[in-house]
């Protein structure tokens, strides 16, 4: 029995065709956008189909060419408006330090150092020995020893503010820090969302694309085997 293909008009067997019901839902529609007049009844040439196949595989690739392109757009839209996504500065640019902050991180870091213990317990040993014996009957601090408290009160009044602004300024240091580190993760976690969705999106249309070729694959296997079947039975 002849028909005429739906596609390309030529008149052929109906042993060299399929009809336009047995194509897969998602190649029927395909093949409907680019030819007009396609209904239920319709006939294809292998001939067609074979052409109409290699459109539509293009098309699948075009698809997801086009899908990949609009998340990498997306993607890079999103970097460029997050301000959380932009890259941040390793070395923030530090003021340069005063002298009195430069005197008391000295002060702070001799005033916590065995050294300056060792140096203040010389300095009282020594302090109360020569008010003690060596100068036991003209002392100029003679025990209990007041004008060695009174220094000794000078020097812890005006040690600890001293410290107190060094670590001040080291607290500061420790909070930018902090910050920077909260930066750093927030960043880190938003280009990591950011990745899986590229990811997902990716393995979806693919996924879904193999299958879809996988299943064509599998009824052209299918009309080659009727094929072969039909020009067997003919030559017996």
């Amino acid at each position: 029995m002849e028909r005429t293909c739906s596609i390309t008009g030529t008149i052929v067997t109906d042993k060299e065709g399929v009809m336009w019901m047995q194509l897969r839902p998602a190649l029927q529609t395909f093949v409907k956008t680019i030819h007009d007049g396609i209904d239920a009844g319709s006939f294809i040439s292998y001939k067609a189909l074979n052409n109409v196949l290699h459109a539509y595989v293009a098309n699948l690739t075009a698809e997801e060419t086009k899908a990949h392109d609009a998340l990498v757009d997306s993607v890079s839209k999103e970097y460029a408006q997050d301000e959380e996504l932009q890259p941040l500065h390793t070395h923030p640019n530090e003021k340069p330090l005063t002298f009195g902050e430069r005197l008391s991180d000295k002060i702070a870091d001799f005033g916590g150092s065995w050294r300056f213990i060792i140096i203040f317990l010389s300095i009282l040993v020594v302090w109360m020995l020569i008010n003690s014996w060596y100068l036991a009957s003209k002392a100029f601090d003679p025990y209990p020893y007041i004008l060695l408290n009174l220094m000794l009160s000078c020097v812890a009044a005006l040690q600890a503010p001293v410290i107190m602004m060094s670590q001040n300024r080291q607290e500061d240091k420790d909070r930018e820090r902090a910050e920077y580190d909260v930066k750093v993760n927030v960043k880190a976690e938003k280009e990591i969302q950011l990745l899986h969705q590229k990811i997902d999106h990716l393995l979806l249309h693919q996924h879904r694309n193999m299958i879809e070729l996988f299943q064509l694959h599998l009824d052209l296997t299918e009309q080659v085997q009727q094929r072969i079947d039909t020009i067997k039975n003919e030559t017996r």
